[in-house]
């Protein structure tokens, strides 16, 4: 099992590429009908922006995290707003449409209230999940603050440390990262 990432902020024509491909998914009749196909077009477009991450790998990020005070364990938040089947969404209105994209991106985008840094909810499941930047932000100010015995014994510890750092360095440039 692995984890998909991919920066929330796309550059087009990536960002098109995703947004052509998220409507089509909605479709009542897949598979896509467009050619080439939506998601092999948003996959080549996104390539540079995405990070794929093993479980094991993410179990080890995770613990560094948690050494460098970085994340936290937490609990999400039940989705409240009505859930839409294929059959009836293209019978809801453009105005229920979007209040139900706009809702379901509040979820994945959840905070915490009174925590810092990253909930572990959101590297652990497929979600999609949105890390966001003031999240990445403030655990990026943990790591920073924390002493550099630690940032030795991580990346001691795990060779892919740095990459993971740099990767959250430049999402919080590019309103943060989603995670599927």
């Amino acid at each position: 099992m692995s984890y998909d990432l991919e920066w929330v902020d796309l550059p087009e024509p990536a960002a098109s590429g995703r947004a052509r491909y998220d409507a089509c998914d909605w479709l009542d009749a897949p598979p896509c009908p467009h050619d080439p196909p939506c998601l092999d077009t948003y996959l080549t477009l996104a390539a540079p922006y995405q990070f794929h991450v093993t479980i094991f790998s993410m179990d080890r990020y995770i613990a560094g995290m948690h050494w460098a005070g970085m994340c936290f364990d937490a609990e999400p938040q039940p989705f409240t707003a009505r859930q839409y089947s294929h059959e009836e969404w293209p019978a809801a209105s453009p105005a229920e449409q979007q209040a139900h994209c706009d809702a379901r991106l509040a979820y994945h985008a959840q905070r915490v209230p009174g925590r810092t840094g990253i909930p572990v909810f959101k590297l652990t499941s497929n979600g999609p999940w949105t890390v966001t930047a003031e999240e990445i932000e403030e655990a990026l100010t943990a790591h920073d603050a924390a002493p550099a015995e630690l940032h030795a014994q991580l990346a001691s510890d795990n060779e892919y440390w740095p990459l993971w750092v740099d990767w959250l360095r430049t999402c919080r440039e590019h309103g943060g990262f989603r995670l599927e």
